[in-house]
């Protein structure tokens, strides 16, 4: 007679990256993925990407939900909420439905909201949404020179 067993195993098992890390490449995840460490690339997750407050991104992070507590150096585009704490920085452009800044956090770039359309994921690829982004950039550039 056999039994049958139970999986220990989760189906998604969520990726750290520790202080004192330092890691250059393309992340692509189902799981979410925190980092405090220093990551250099490109990260690609279904879930929700964190940095840390000791954590470095020099990189895209796409996501479903995004939490700053650290440094980010580079574009940011989610579909849900983006959230920068009180000793999170941002230095790029960011795409996202919920925008959330505590206080002492900082965003320096721009910033494009979107709605998604019926409850579900934006239908825009991350290509329209960079190119989206970039006009914000470039008509605030021009309204700059202008004014």
């Amino acid at each position: 007679m056999s039994m049958l067993r139970r999986s220990t195993q989760p189906k998604h098992s969520d990726t750290f990256i520790a202080h004192g890390t330092q890691l250059e490449g393309v992340i692509r995840c189902e799981a979410n993925i925190r980092i405090d460490g220093k990551f250099t690339g490109e990260v690609t997750c279904s879930g929700t990407i964190t940095i840390g407050e000791h954590g470095e991104a020099h990189s895209t992070l796409t996501a479903s939900h995004i939490v700053v507590a650290g440094s980010v150096v580079g574009d940011i585009h989610t579909n849900g909420k983006l959230v920068i704490a009180s000793t999170g920085q941002v230095c790029g452009n960011c795409l996202s439905e919920v925008l959330l800044i505590e206080e002492g956090g900082m965003l320096n770039g721009t910033s494009l909201m979107e709605r998604s359309s019926g409850g579900g994921a934006n239908k825009k690829d991350s290509k329209g949404n960079q190119q989206e982004a970039a006009k914000v950039s470039e008509q605030k550039e021009g309204e700059k020179q202008a004014g």
